[in-house]
């Protein structure tokens, strides 16, 4: 009989548990006693036959309540067993002897042996639990390696045809080593080079007399040329594991049929002129080396100053500008002037300790950013602290239009690049305002969900908008379809400062947590960070952020430093540092402030210059070399 079967039997009809106290009837059926003597009462009626009961033939039923006592211990015990509790009851002992007290010895011995067949029966199932846990592991540890292998053997064969590939395009033999010595073996990277050196120096004897005159007199720029070889080459090995991963990604994306047919590409190069007509995803992957191994460094080519009151403690520079022609940058801050420089003058005059601006425009409030217009050279938009929007002619000094709309401070202004009378502006009030050079108050408004620190127009679109909020999200626009986003872009864990466009389809995002974030904007991207940057400081304050149209991004960092990235590499190529000095030689007073931070950055259209203005109102003019 099963377990379930003698829990029934041992149950009263009427409450359903554990017969206690059990008496049986007349007519054969067996109760708890309170249970029948409630029933008697009430019916006088056997609830299960329903016949008439006699209450002195209702007598107690003896052997039933042993059974029952016996039974409730068993299943107590087994119970025990199975939560595996038992091991850690106190009473452990109290329970076993209830259980065999009224046990014979054969009894005894009887459960001994079901207990040991138990314990066999369960240390079984766990060996085989434990066998086929550690089988389940090796299994698929296995089936990964497997797949490594396989990723890693497509990967090598990959690699030994582009080799293959570039050997061919080159006019090297094939026969000659696939691995230098010196990627088994980093000691030997120096002798590899010099004995590069020496074969490209032997090359040079064997030539005609003729073609020695012109190699010698080109020969110290075939020693500068092999220089900057050996320099950008250990620039690209200092990144190498990002290096790689950008080779790998770029050859899975552009499968090119012509692999693994080498007869077919070496035809195929005999017509041409380019690593792109042959390889396209090749030779996207050789750009990308070549810009980010193309500058060493950053060197400053001029010094400036923002602030006239030295006394100041302060003399933030918010933001740098050029303007269309890359002739005049503007400078604004927190001492509530716009100065306008001549670039060239500034470099060639670096010299000299006094340099003056050539326009200056004074306002009521602290400038929070500054934006040129793209068509009209002299014009000039600004929005300060007290939220109001001003264009100015910058030749006459003037202000041209002024918009009070906004009830909080307006962080950003920016001017669209295609429609060139239109520009757009961000506030703490959480609202995006449109204006036009036009119309006397703004011809359309945003609502957005917190407060907007920087706005900015895709520079390839009249109709789309990037907004950098404080809910640490960038917000996507279609100007034609303002009630929702196209996308939003989550990744940052503060508020995001500044958002620029590094081309039509990518846009860089700078948030207070010290990262900056690439996002891609093309129509069927994934709102997922591409490429997440770091190596800067960033916890409170707006360090500036500027896009190269070569790839190249700048920020700025609260030690006081300049920040260049590319954007193929997650971790930053060099940093310039403010120093000390710098206040010393503009303030001529030295600079005791710990707490000095880059406040803005500002690449020049031709990429190779940047600006950098901090804190203290020190502005710097630097070339990337």
């Amino acid at each position: 009989m099963s377990s379930q079967s003698l829990d029934n039997i041992y149950t009263c009809p009427i409450c359903f548990n554990w017969i206690k106290d059990g008496h049986i009837t007349s007519c054969g059926h067996s109760f708890c006693y309170n249970c029948i003597t409630k029933t008697f009462e009430q019916n006088k009626r056997c609830p299960i036959c329903n016949t008439v009961l006699i209450k002195e033939q209702i007598i107690p039923n003896l052997m039933l309540n042993e059974i029952v006592q016996k039974f409730k211990l068993e299943k107590e015990l087994e119970s025990r067993m199975r939560e595996g509790s038992l091991h850690q009851d106190s009473s452990i002992k109290e329970v076993l002897m209830k259980s065999t007290k009224n046990m014979a010895l054969a009894d005894v011995e009887h459960l001994l042996e079901l207990l040991k067949e138990k314990r066999l029966e369960m240390q079984f199932e766990s060996d085989a639990i434990q066998n086929k846990l550690l089988l389940a592991f090796l299994n698929h540890l296995l089936n990964m390696k497997v797949d490594m292998h396989k990723q890693i053997q497509k990967q090598i064969l990959q690699i030994e045809e582009d080799i293959s590939l570039i050997k061919n395009f080159l006019g090297v033999s094939l026969d000659d080593e696939v691995l230098p010595k010196s990627a088994t073996n980093p000691q030997n990277l120096h002798d590899e080079e010099e004995k590069e050196q020496q074969l490209d120096m032997g090359e040079t004897s064997q030539k005609t007399t003729e073609e020695q005159s012109v190699v010698g007199f080109n020969k110290p720029l075939r020693t500068q040329a092999y220089a900057r070889f050996k320099i950008r080459k250990k620039r690209i090995f200092s990144h190498f594991d990002d290096v790689t991963k950008i080779y790998l990604d770029c050859r899975e994306r552009c499968v090119d049929p012509l692999f693994g047919n080498t007869e077919l590409n070496i035809d195929k190069m005999k017509g041409a002129q380019k690593l792109s007509d042959i390889d396209p995803g090749l030779d996207k992957f050789r750009e990308s080396l070549i810009s980010f191994s193309k500058y060493t460094d950053l060197r400053c080519l001029a010094t400036l100053s923002y602030g006239n009151d030295f006394s100041q403690t302060s003399n933030i520079v918010s933001s740098v500008e050029f303007d269309k022609d890359n002739e005049y940058f503007a400078v604004a801050g927190v001492t509530k002037r716009i100065k306008i420089f001549d670039f060239y003058s500034a470099v060639r005059d670096a010299n000299v300790d006094i340099k003056y601006p050539v326009y200056e425009m004074a306002c009521n409030s602290k400038i929070s950013n500054v934006s040129w217009n793209p068509f009209l050279k002299e014009v000039l938009a600004s929005s300060d602290y007290e939220g109001i929007v001003t264009i100015w002619d910058v030749h006459s000094g003037t202000r041209k239009q002024t918009f009070q709309e906004h009830d909080k401070r307006c962080w950003s202004v920016d001017f669209n690049e295609v429609d060139t009378k239109l520009l757009v502006s961000g506030s703490d009030d959480a609202r995006a305002k449109f204006w036009s050079l036009n119309c006397s108050h703004s011809i359309s408004s945003l609502e957005a969900k917190a407060n907007i620190c920087s706005v900015k127009f895709n520079r390839a679109s009249s109709t789309h908008l990037a907004i950098g909020s404080a809910d640490h999200n960038v917000y996507y626009y279609d100007l034609r379809q303002m009630r929702e986003p196209l996308c939003i872009f989550k990744g940052h864990q503060k508020a995001v400062s500044y958002v620029k466009f590094l081309s039509a389809t990518e846009l860089v995002s700078a948030g207070t947590d010290g990262q900056l974030k690439l996002w891609d904007i093309s129509s069927n991207s994934s709102t997922v960070c591409r490429r997440s940057y770091v190596g800067h400081i960033n916890d409170k304050n707006f360090v500036g952020l500027s896009c190269a149209s070569n790839g190249y991004i700048a920020c700025g960092s609260e030690d006081n430093s300049l920040c260049v990235y590319y954007k193929d590499l997650s971790t930053k190529l060099f940093s310039y540092k403010f120093t000390n000095s710098d206040a010393s030689n503009v303030y001529e007073t030295p600079s005791t402030n710990d707490n000095e931070f880059v406040s803005t950055v500002c690449f020049r259209k031709t990429n190779d210059i940047l600006m950098a203005g901090n804190s203290k109102g020190i502005i710097k003019i630097l070339e990337l070399y």
